[in-house]
Formats: structure tokens, C-alpha cells, sequence
């Protein structure tokens, strides 16, 4: 049997797409399959000394020794974790720059600002769940409450009378606060601050009356009497602390679940055999003993939830607290 010359020509341009096909896929696999093949970079939008910086830091140190590249970490602050998020969001997408983030830069911002340089759910891909932790709830002990029956009571007595402080506009401290108020359904006065430190700072001096703190900060200053312990923004009690009660022992706040997260992203684009691999090695990170066990003992949990799992729950955050952003009329200001 012979071949026609337009069957040859056909077979011929078969062939040769077959092989730009291939070609085309190549480095993808490659990348995946040479990963880490540099040092690895992985931004937080904060200080240094904050969750996300410090399981950053863990995160770094540990990486470094299970993959043999140096993992460094960048801070990259501003502009309520903008700065930080854009940046990955536009670096190479070959997981060797990576975000470790917190809820504003990937849940709230979207709900406070018209325009942004990023689109968290476009733009960076969800790979692991490092940590949750509560906030605590605490009051200057001037103030005559010592339960959230108590702060609820005291609220509806005096509606709008009393403060409670935050790290600023729009910040975690802030839903949490207008979440924990429309719940109870009560007014508080809003004081915002350029940061947590001062916030705390005119708590404990009685200038401001509450605020949701970070656990460990707030139980250091609730061992030495100087804040009133009122209850953890979470479902659950703390080993740690198990005489603390959680705000949802409240009937009227039953429902009140505030966990506050942080967790590892991608920028959009990067091999699934590298979220992959970036995913395990972040989970049995904070599986080890030791690593655990200096997390729990700040008042945290360490995640070893699937990527998927990760990535419904970030879509999940966003619905919950976009909507509690828009009812508010919360802008970042």
C-alpha cells in the first residue's frame, strides 16, 4: 500500500505538534520535579515579631534543613499587608517566593478597597494552614465586668458609652469586635490605633476599656493583674489556660467564632507538584514535637488540613467576613 503526499504532510504536521506539545509541558515538570532548584523567599506583610513573621521564621528554619537551599524571610510591610501580597502575587510562579500571610491581606482587604494592585482569590493560590488562635477579650479592671454576660449587660445599660481599642480601621481586632457587638447586639464606641501596641497601651492605662488582644501579650498582663480576662474569640478553651472561657459559653454570643488564622500562599500559576511538596513539608513541620508543643504553648493549633481543605476554607473566610464588612460600612481608612 502507498501513502499519498497530503497523508505524509498530515502525519508529518502530527508529528511535529506532538512535539511542541511536549515541549510546551516541559518546563512545568521540570520545575516541579527540580524544586527547590534556588533559595526560597518567603514574604510576610508584617514586622518582625508578629504570628505571621514567627511561623515564618519556624517555617524557614526547618525548610531549610529538609530541602538543602537557604529559605530566607522578607518582610514586607504596609499598607494593611498589601505591599507584602502584591508582591508575591506578581513574583515568578515556580514556588520560590512565597506569602506567608494573615486574614487581612487575603480576606478583608477585597471588601475595604475599591482598587487592588492584586485579587487574592485570582492571583494567589492557598497551599497550607499553619496555625488558628483565638484572641482574648480583656477589659482594664476598672471596669465592672469580669464575664461577657457581664460586658453585655453593661453595654445595653449604657449603649455607646463605653470603647474598646484596635490595632487600627478595617483590622482583625476590628471584625472581630463589630462581629462580637452585632452578635450581642450592642453598641460600643470604636477607638482605632496606628498598631497593637498602643491599643494595649491605653487599655492597661484605662484610657480605652476593652479591646480583643493576642493571647499571649493579654495573658501576660492578665497573670500580673493588670487586664481583666473576659473570654477567647474561639469555640474552644485553651489547654494552656482552661479557666478562660470561650465568648460562645455566652447564650447570647452562642454562635460567636472567631478564629484568628495564618497560612502559606503561592503566587497563581505554580505546579501542583510543588503546592504539593510545599504542603507536606509544612505540615510535618508543625507536626514535630517541638515545634508543636512552642505552639500550643502560645495559645495556638497547629493545621495539617488537606489543600483543598485550605483553599475552601479561605473561600468560607471571605464570604463570613465580607459580609459582616459590608453591613458595617467598615473602609479602610
Amino acid at each position: 500500500m502507498t501513502h499519498s503526499p497530503r497523508c505524509s504532510r498530515r502525519s508529518r504536521r502530527h508529528a511535529v505538534l506532538l512535539a511542541l506539545g511536549a515541549a510546551l509541558c516541559l518546563p512545568a515538570v521540570v520545575s516541579a520535579q527540580a524544586w527547590p532548584s534556588k533559595p526560597i523567599n518567603i514574604v510576610t506583610a508584617y514586622p518582625p515579631g508578629g504570628v505571621a513573621d514567627q511561623m515564618a521564621r519556624v517555617l524557614a528554619t526547618e525548610l531549610s534543613k529538609r530541602l538543602g537551599q537557604p529559605v530566607t524571610v522578607e518582610n514586607r510591610t504596609g499598607a494593611s499587608g498589601m505591599i507584602g501580597a502584591n508582591y508575591v502575587a506578581k513574583a515568578a510562579p515556580d514556588g520560590h517566593t512565597l506569602l506567608m500571610a494573615a486574614m487581612a491581606e487575603i480576606v478583608f482587604n477585597p471588601y475595604m478597597h475599591e482598587r487592588m494592585a492584586y485579587r487574592p482569590d485570582k492571583d494567589l493560590v492557598p497551599v497550607a494552614m499553619t496555625v488558628r488562635y483565638p484572641f482574648m477579650l480583656v477589659a482594664n479592671p476598672a471596669l465592672p465586668v469580669r464575664s461577657v454576660a457581664d460586658v453585655v449587660a453593661l453595654a445595653k445599660k449604657e449603649p455607646g458609652q463605653h470603647t474598646y481599642a484596635t490595632a487600627g480601621n478595617g483590622s482583625v481586632q476590628h471584625i472581630a469586635m463589630e462581629m462580637f457587638a452585632r452578635t450581642a447586639g450592642i453598641q460600643l464606641r470604636h477607638i482605632p490605633y496606628k498598631g497593637v501596641t498602643p491599643a494595649l497601651t491605653d487599655v492597661l492605662g484605662n484610657q480605652v476599656s476593652m479591646m480583643f488582644a493576642g493571647f499571649p501579650p493579654a495573658m501576660t498582663h492578665v497573670k500580673a493583674g493588670k487586664l481583666t480576662p473576659i473570654g477567647l474569640s474561639t469555640k474552644s478553651r485553651l489547654r494552656v489556660a482552661p479557666d478562660i472561657p470561650s465568648v460562645s459559653e455566652t447564650p447570647a454570643l452562642k454562635d460567636y467564632d472567631f478564629p484568628v488564622w495564618v497560612g502559606l500562599f503561592a503566587p497563581a500559576g505554580v505546579p501542583a507538584e510543588v503546592l504539593d511538596r510545599i504542603h507536606r513539608e509544612s505540615v510535618a513541620i508543625f507536626a514535630m514535637p517541638a515545634v508543636r508543643a512552642g505552639v500550643e504553648e502560645a495559645g495556638m493549633t497547629a493545621s495539617d488540613e488537606s489543600r483543598a481543605a485550605f483553599a475552601e476554607f479561605v473561600k468560607g473566610e471571605s464570604a463570613k467576613y465580607g459580609r459582616i464588612i459590608k453591613e458595617a460600612g467598615i473602609k479602610d481608612e
